[in-house]
């Protein structure tokens, strides 16, 4: 392996001495001799091509993961392309050791397909990740920001949601996508927002978004509120087990706080907070103006 290393330095220093000349091998055989390599071998794997197979192999594992250019790097599961300054890599290499690891890469949409749209490969859920209620062939997305401890949000679902509800979700006019942004203060808010999600993981996110709201007195007094959240499970006729290993290993913080950020960076007041699209038109709604926007969109 010292070779390796010795060879490599080498070919970098005397690049433009070997760069662009027909007669590689007996200028690398040179090096071999400089090296005190045992030429007549060096030689034999050169012309051989014993090597050429995992060069080949190495080329396209490094085009498999994104790399389309040289010089390119990976530390852990960092990826640095290109010749970048001393700083990078420090900064790279203190992210590596603290444990840390780089966002995940977004998986190219298919030709003529959108975030919102429903992804037949994850039933329920959208391609951006989002839960949704309501027919997939809807032309009209309804996204709501929530907060399931919010006495706000529990009463537009118990009194103003219903109507609207069998109005356009029903009939397959809308699709409600739910994202989650509980305020800072309403802990178990956070906690219910990845019960959802956990019984999304089983096809259960929109009963389990009903009954957060119609039990909200329940579980957000509850001293135990993961407790009391995997009592759920029976009314759901979910896998509890699944689910309770779900939400003690917090298997959808993540989802919970991409959301949770996507409304603080855009200064979001608090939930419920609404936003209506029919293909590239849309945009924010107030709350008392949903069906006025909705039948708007219908008339388009």
């Amino acid at each position: 392996m010292e070779a390796y290393w010795t060879m490599h330095d080498l070919l970098f220093e005397k690049m433009r001495e070997w760069s662009g000349k027909e007669n590689l091998t007996e200028i690398f055989k040179g090096y071999a001799a400089e090296l005190g390599l045992d030429t007549k071998a060096f030689v034999a794997c050169l012309e051989s091509g014993e090597t050429a197979a995992q060069v080949q192999s190495e080329l396209e594992r490094g085009e498999a993961l994104g790399v389309s250019g040289v010089p390119a790097f990976f530390i852990n599961d960092w990826f640095i392309s290109g010749a970048q300054p001393f700083e990078v890599f420090q900064e790279t290499i203190e992210k590596a050791l603290r444990g840390e690891h780089p966002p995940p890469t977004p998986t190219p949409l298919p030709p003529g397909v959108t975030p919102f749209d429903p992804n037949p490969a994850r039933p329920g859920y959208t391609y951006s990740g989002d839960a949704f209620c309501g027919s997939e062939k809807a032309e009209i997305v309804l996204a709501v920001f929530v907060d399931f401890q919010s006495a706000e949000n529990r009463d537009h679902f118990l009194k103003e949601w219903p109507e609207l509800e069998k109005k356009y979700v029903d009939t397959g006019k809308v699709r409600l996508m739910v994202k989650h942004f509980p305020t800072l203060d309403h802990e178990k808010g956070f906690i219910a927002a990845e019960a959802a999600e956990c019984a999304g993981q089983q096809g259960a996110f929109c009963a389990m978004y009903d009954l957060l709201f119609s039990k909200q007195e329940e579980w957000s007094q509850a001293e135990d509120v993961l407790a009391q959240l995997k009592k759920y499970v029976a009314e759901l006729d979910l896998d509890a087990a699944a689910f309770a290993t779900c939400l003690d290993e917090g298997q959808t913080v993540d989802k919970v706080m991409e959301d949770f950020v996507i409304g603080q960076d855009n200064q979001f007041l608090p939930a419920p907070q609404f936003f209506i699209f029919k293909g590239e038109l849309g945009g924010y709604v107030p709350l008392d103006q949903l069906q006025e926007a909705i039948e708007q969109l219908l008339a388009e």
